[in-house]
């Protein structure tokens, strides 16, 4: 159970980073386990620590609900098997204006 803990505010930390860094005029929030992007447009993205199941939920305002479970290092949505970053990235490449 440590080590889910570790490694998810490990990713809520560089995920928090990666929307400082790459999508300008994003608000970026972090409260207990929950982090919230408001992004220029409106949209909002809410990206949380799971304990129950250890995964990592995201809610994307352009692909919807995803669960990310922690394998081998890397952090796979448990119904597509893209990575997380893999996944923050499409969207960012293809939904910023």
């Amino acid at each position: 159970m440590n080590d889910f803990h570790t490694a998810s505010d490990l990713l809520l930390n560089k995920a928090a980073d990666f929307f400082e860094s790459s999508w300008p005029g994003a608000d970026v929030d972090m409260l207990d386990d929950t982090l919230t992007i408001i992004l220029p447009g409106g949209e909002q993205y809410v990206i949380n620590k799971h304990g129950v199941t250890q995964q990592i939920w995201v809610s994307s305002p352009f692909t919807g609900a995803h669960h990310f479970a922690y394998q081998e290092g890397m952090w796979t949505c448990t119904r597509t098997h893209i990575e997380l970053e893999d996944l923050l990235l499409d969207e960012r490449n293809t939904y910023a204006t």
